[in-house]
């Protein structure tokens, strides 16, 4: 997350907030106290009723994720999770932050901050695809957990040093970032797709190719045939990923550059 990344945004379509919309803004969740809860179940936690949604949401999607479902999911009574987590937006807060500090998400910096950042690049990018639904809200309004703040420090400090304000240190550091999310959109668009219609790739193109190979044999689209039949058509999507990358590295090396000049 780049610290411009912090706004406001739209939530994922299905998780509204729970109660009334006329009691204000209220503090992020982290910022309010919560009691260990009371009642019959004693090993209900914080940490289990994100977990559980975690595990949810990453086999189904978010938009499967509800009180009642996580309720089910632990053997408890829907009510009892209120005690822990007060709204559906709270949770999807936590979790949120909680897979964004997975294991490798913070590792020690090299001091180069070309290797550092096409780190944090890679490891983000493996994280989107592992936790799908996170990417509307890294994309839009990052919460502001333990978790997500360390990231960010992190990802600035990258760039800190190197005779930029901060402005453009995160301005750098977010292009990066914004490469990686559209890849991983892209990826998950894919996927899903395959998923709704049955096509991978090649039956995909099996399908369409008669109608394109009509259409290419009237010479309006003279450099789409040339990519038709000469460009590679099924690449390795880590090699594209990371060709890709280095081209985006490139652009903010030569950013670098300009800003240091004007500076």
């Amino acid at each position: 997350m780049a610290a411009r990344d912090v706004g406001s945004a739209q939530r994922p379509e299905g998780l509204e907030p729970e109660g009334s919309r006329s009691e204000g803004p209220r503090p992020p969740v982290w910022a309010r106290s919560r009691s260990g809860g009371r009642g019959p179940q004693p090993s209900l936690s914080v940490p289990a009723i994100v977990t559980a949604a975690v595990a949810l949401a990453d086999a189904e999607g978010v938009d499967a994720v509800s009180m009642r479902r996580i309720a089910a999911e632990l053997g408890v009574g829907t009510m009892s999770l209120y005690r822990y987590v007060e709204t559906k937006d709270d949770l999807l807060d936590l979790m949120a932050d909680q897979v964004m500090g997975e294991e490798g998400a913070v590792g020690p910096r090299t001091g180069r901050w070309r290797d550092d950042l096409r780190g944090i690049a890679v490891e983000y990018r493996r994280l989107m695809l592992r936790h799908p639904w996170v990417l509307p809200i890294a994309a839009s309004r990052p919460p502001l957990g333990p978790n997500t703040l360390r990231r960010t420090e992190y990802l600035l400090g990258v760039m800190d040093g190197l005779g930029l304000d901060i402005t453009a240190m995160s301005g750098l550091a977010g292009t990066v970032l914004g490469y990686v999310r559209g890849v991983v959109l892209t990826e998950i668009a894919r996927t899903e797709v395959a998923g709704r219609t049955g096509l991978d790739g090649d039956r995909y193109r099996r399908s369409v190719g008669p109608y394109l190979t009509e259409v290419l044999a009237t010479g309006q689209y003279p450099l789409l045939a040339r990519f038709v039949a000469l460009a590679e058509h099924d690449p390795d999507p880590d090699r594209t990923f990371e060709w890709g990358l280095e081209r985006v590295l490139d652009g903010v090396a030569a950013g670098l550059e300009e800003l240091r000049t004007e500076a």
